[in-house]
């Protein structure tokens, strides 16, 4: 059996989202965590600037949207979707390469019946992308189109290494799904069991004073347990292994250091 094509994991911060014609906005802290084998953890948090995360569990009001699924591109020459900001074609005849780019959701916290979430990437200057697309707006109910902005950054060490690392729930039975993702020093987590959702979020951080890190909670919405803590100790978890928490087990999908 062959391995599996794996590519460099990314953690991408959005600056913005503009649902056309409004202008662009922040109202949340969203981060997207998507391991070597393009498995993600997408959180999005309402929030105002300046102030902290929701981090002592409880009530999920303010959890925009939380997703766990796949992502896949193609490299195209014009752009892929019908949109009013896709900016014109070259002057001088030449062809341009857009990243189209599909996210399965295999976990909604929004919906069991996800609708289609794909939109073309266009790279901008000092690792910024403009994504342009169109999904449903919870807000008007309905198809629009959207824009949204993208800082990416590349994964840190954590005492000397990066890891990328994914441990999945599937439980039909009890209507459970869950995931948990590292990738270098971020951690994210989902957990939907019927209708109650729990997320969180942690990072690796150094303290400045001491010169030592520890892992830090940065976020968390709902009551539900996820084993975050399996992934800072990767040498200790082994792909193919299933690990039970209560009723769920959960199976490590993948685990890869660069």
């Amino acid at each position: 059996m062959s391995e599996p094509q794996t590519s460099e994991p990314g953690i991408s911060e959005r600056r913005g989202i503009r649902w056309i014609p409004d202008d662009l906005k922040e109202p949340t802290s969203t981060l997207v965590l998507t391991s070597s084998r393009k498995q993600f953890v997408d959180i999005r948090i309402f929030c105002q600037r300046g102030h902290p995360l929701p981090n002592e569990g409880g009530p999920s009001e303010l959890l925009d949207w939380g997703i766990a699924g796949e992502s896949s591109s193609t490299f195209v020459d014009a752009p892929s979707l019908h949109h009013p900001s896709n900016p014109p074609p070259p002057t001088d005849g030449s062809l341009r390469s857009i990243c189209h780019t599909t996210f399965s959701h295999w976990i909604d916290s929004r919906t069991d019946t996800p609708g289609p979430d794909q939109g073309d990437m266009y790279p901008q200057n000092e690792n910024l992308t403009l994504e342009l697309g169109s999904m449903y707006n919870p807000l008007t109910r309905s198809e629009q189109p959207y824009e949204e902005h993208w800082a990416d950054f590349s994964a840190s060490p954590v005492d000397g290494k990066r890891w990328s690392i994914v441990i999945d729930l599937d439980d039909p039975g009890h209507r459970a799904k869950g995931r948990v993702i590292r990738v270098g020093e971020h951690c994210q987590a989902i957990l939907k069991v019927g209708e109650q959702v729990s997320v969180e979020r942690w990072k690796f951080e150094t303290s400045e004073v001491e010169g030592q890190g520890a892992w830090k909670r940065l976020a968390r919405l709902g009551d539900m347990f996820l084993p975050v803590s399996l992934t800072f100790t990767p040498e200790r978890v082994v792909e193919g292994n299933t690990l039970t928490y209560g009723d769920h087990k959960w199976e490590v999908k993948e685990v890869h250091s660069w």
